[in-house]
């Protein structure tokens, strides 16, 4: 399965529980971290989608803004089923794209790699303290779904402390 039909997939599943507007998907997207997915790279899958026929949208006024309300169709409910269990039954390995520089990290010097991971460490450090945040979209779901978005939590979590480990190792302390 391609990075794209996960992306297909998310976006289809979000749509199954509700018709949404771009800027909705959007949100959901950007709160569960599942997937890095930009607003024109979204667009442009909604909009490939509904040239499939799995989508259909209504043009909803906002003020003086059109907005696209998309909706699954028939088709996109059958594209929707066929995705999920194709993804449920493999067992691809987890692809974390963010650990690729840190195994390289020794082709920089140290004091420049340092600087980049503190930069790096200051960023994933806020987006954990936004996701602990009472507020947070994420801390409010429950079920499977509150259980996949912990996992995400836990993973961002790791991934500060190998951060941490990593620029320790690069100043030559225990601690960073």
């Amino acid at each position: 399965m391609t990075t794209t039909d996960h992306r297909r997939l998310l976006l289809l599943g979000l749509l199954a529980n509700s018709d949404m507007h771009g800027y909705q998907l959007h949100a959901h997207l950007t709160d569960t971290g599942l997937i890095e997915l930009k607003r024109p790279a979204a667009y442009n899958l909604l909009e490939t989608m509904e040239q499939r026929g799995w989508l259909d949208h209504e043009d909803e006024q906002q003020g003086e803004r059109n907005r696209r309300v998309y909706r699954l169709t028939p088709d996109g409910h059958e594209a929707l089923d066929h995705l999920l269990r194709e993804q449920l039954a493999s067992d691809a390995p987890p692809e974390l794209p963010n650990l690729v520089s840190l195994s390289l990290v020794g082709l920089l010097p140290p004091a420049e790699a340092r600087s980049l991971l503190h930069r790096r460490r200051d960023h994933l450090h806020d987006l954990l303290e936004s996701w602990s945040g009472e507020e947070s979209e994420a801390h409010a779901h429950t079920g499977i779904v509150g259980k996949t978005l912990h996992h995400v939590g836990q993973v961002r979590a790791l991934e500060l402390e190998l951060v941490d480990a990593v620029i320790a190792e690069l100043t030559g302390e225990d601690d960073p």
